[in-house]
Formats: C-alpha cells, sequence, structure tokens
C-alpha cells in the first residue's frame, strides 16, 4: 500500500495565474508500506512527489473551487507552463 505524507505545504497561494486564481504547492514523501506478520510491517521509500493544485478565489470565505490537480514525480512546471496547459483545457479562463 503506498501511503502519502505530508512533507510540507511549500507555498500557499505561491503564484497568481491571474486575478483570483492561484496555484498551491505541497509535496508528499512516498512511501510503500507492507504488512510481513501481525506485528511487523515494513516501509519502503518511494521518493517525494509534488501536486500542484490549481484554485479559483472567488472573494467569500471558505469557498475555493478547484480547476485542475497535477502531480509530478519531477520538477514541477514552471508558471507559464502552467498557464499553457490550461489554456488547452480551460479556454474561457485566460481570455
Amino acid at each position: 500500500m503506498i501511503v502519502h505524507e505530508l512533507i510540507g505545504t511549500e507555498t500557499l497561494f505561491a503564484e497568481q495565474l491571474k486575478e483570483g486564481y492561484y496555484v498551491i504547492r505541497e509535496k508528499f514523501n512516498k512511501l510503500d508500506v507492507q504488512l510481513h506478520h501481525i506485528d511487523t510491517i515494513q516501509e519502503i521509500d518511494c521518493g517525494t512527489e509534488e501536486i500542484v493544485t490549481v484554485v479559483f478565489d472567488p472573494g467569500t470565505d471558505y469557498s475555493l473551487i478547484c480547476l485542475d490537480q497535477y502531480t509530478f514525480e519531477t520538477k514541477a512546471p514552471s508558471l507559464s507552463d502552467l498557464q499553457q496547459t490550461l489554456k488547452m483545457k480551460h479556454r474561457d479562463l485566460f481570455q
């Protein structure tokens, strides 16, 4: 069983795509947990993974709307790369 352990929210609302649209970056440590006996488990480090979430903040309390979530096992893309991806999926967003 793969377990994702949050090792830090690197930056909350780190970058702004445009007014009201933000990027949240979180980094997780991946562990493969295997049960060997009733009282013995083995944890295998499977590296880290970064999750980038794009949200829209309409400006009211507790009302963030998740547009998309991306997972990266290597370096996350730049803000401009992320904008290009979103332009293809949400054409109306950047008109």
